[in-house]
């Protein structure tokens, strides 16, 4: 299948280094809405323009695509625009992640390399989840969340939509995080979170509020 990656950044990187090693994909090239990237050559494949081009690039026969893109609501709202041109939303599951066959899994994933995806777990649409991140069983991930590398989910958590995950935070079994929420880099939380706000620490407490600008 003929795919494109939307972002041409980090993140558009990390995946097309996953993809490269998916024989089903045939990377085209990259679509970034920044002008000055236009034309630019990005993992020796060419930044082919802004989102004004994909109806042409379906036109050509590329079906696939994927959106790398770090913030959460930009990675949703363009992954929308995919679907309503016609893209088939794929997902860059590295080969080396382990994923039980068990869990449920959305469209629009980037599962990077040393994930782990345990038995009964449920994986929202467009979610990211970072190296060597541990998603233990029963635990629910929503769609647009954001989970750092390394980051350790003890039994039957549950993760809200939109919501981030700082590198190496660890939560406790059965606990609720809402959406909208920043958990801060090596956060311990042992407590639900509620909906819209930023939590930072060991343990992981409250600091104020999320402000989500979309």
């Amino acid at each position: 299948m003929k795919i494109i990656i939307f972002g041409a950044g980090e993140h558009g990187a990390q995946t097309f280094h996953i993809l490269r090693q998916l024989p089903d994909y045939e990377l085209v090239g990259f679509v970034d809405d920044d002008p000055q990237k236009h034309g630019a050559d990005y993992c020796g494949r060419k930044v082919l323009g802004g989102q004004a081009i994909l109806p042409d690039l379906r036109k050509q026969g590329v079906e696939g695509g994927i959106v790398a893109i770090g913030d959460n609501y930009r990675r949703s709202d363009f992954t929308r625009k995919l679907i309503q041109h016609g893209f088939q939303i794929i997902n860059a599951i590295h080969p080396q992640a382990l994923i039980d066959d068990t869990a449920v899994l959305g469209k629009g994933l980037i599962i990077e390399m040393g994930v782990m995806v345990h038995p009964l777990a449920k994986i929202g649409d467009c979610v990211f989840l970072g190296g060597s991140s541990v998603v233990s069983h029963h635990s629910v991930v929503e769609e647009n969340a954001l989970i750092g590398g390394g980051v350790v989910f003890g039994g039957n958590v549950h993760v809200g939509r939109n919501t981030l995950v700082g590198v190496g935070a660890v939560l406790q079994p059965h606990i609720s995080v809402g959406s909208d929420v920043v958990v801060g880099i090596g956060a311990a939380v042992i407590s639900d979170l509620p909906d819209n706000v930023v939590a930072v620490g060991v343990p992981a407490k409250i600091i104020r509020k999320n402000v989500v600008a979309r």
